[in-house]
């Protein structure tokens, strides 16, 4: 068993006192999914062996993305996918980032504002390479919504290759190694879509203090396969 599900067990209950009136319910069906894995509360599979008759019972695992037990085996087989994806080309990674201000939304109502950011994370990048190239560009999102002290920081890293592609014509377009998008006016579009959306959303409601200025990254990666080694590593740990 995990070392951090031993330590959540034995003081799971001083834990809910101090905190459970800030725990979001995303993070309490983490808890409970965790405490239930490998265990009878979560169910079991059977084996049984024709040959020699034994039957056997194993507690079946939780799969949640958060779960420590669960998510070694997940991580290597969405790297070898993303690995098979890779293309002979340059690649860029930007980051959209959600600024200090909107984060309670985040804990509060990630169900929604994490769809919304995927949402409109592409289609700022969709939109940018149709009216700079007038062709289609693909990409690979992931969230993460920690940083590495573990507090709140929700930011999507996307990975997108050097090129577009015409549908039209089936035909690949080598793009700029050294340059993909200019990140001030990638930003302007980000802030202004998504504060759009939340506020036609009637379950969010914004702050007051929003800034002016938000941050998206986009710097040049190489190939491509350091950049999904680091993202594997906390795909499943927020």
């Amino acid at each position: 068993m995990s070392t951090f599900i031993n330590i959540l067990k034995q003081h799971h209950d001083d834990f809910l006192d101090a905190y459970q009136r800030k725990l979001s319910h995303e993070s309490k069906r983490a808890i409970d999914a965790m405490l239930r894995c490998r265990t009878v509360q979560q169910g079991c599979s059977q084996w049984f062996c024709q040959h020699c008759q034994h039957d056997d019972r194993i507690p079946m695992s939780c799969g949640h993305r958060h779960c420590p037990q669960c998510q070694h085996t997940t991580t290597s087989d969405w790297l070898s996918r993303q690995k098979n994806k890779l293309l002979p080309v340059h690649y860029f990674m930007a980051t959209f980032t959600l600024p200090y201000e909107l984060r309670v939304i985040a804990q509060y109502h990630s169900d929604i504002l994490y769809p919304m950011m995927f949402k409109i994370s592409a289609s700022v990048l969709k939109d940018f390479a149709k009216r700079q190239h007038k062709r289609d560009i693909g990409f690979t999102a992931v969230l993460h919504t920690h940083n590495r002290r573990r507090n709140l920081h929700p930011h999507l890293h996307i990975i997108v290759p050097s090129g577009t592609y015409d549908p039209k014509k089936h035909q690949w377009h080598k793009g700029n190694s050294r340059y993909l998008f200019n990140e001030f006016a990638l930003a302007k579009v980000w802030r202004a879509r998504l504060l759009d959306s939340i506020r036609a959303h009637p379950n969010l409601r914004l702050p007051y203090d929003i800034p002016q200025k938000w941050v998206v990254d986009c710097r040049h990666i190489g190939y491509g396969l350091p950049a999904l080694k680091y993202l594997s590593r906390y795909l499943y740990r927020g």
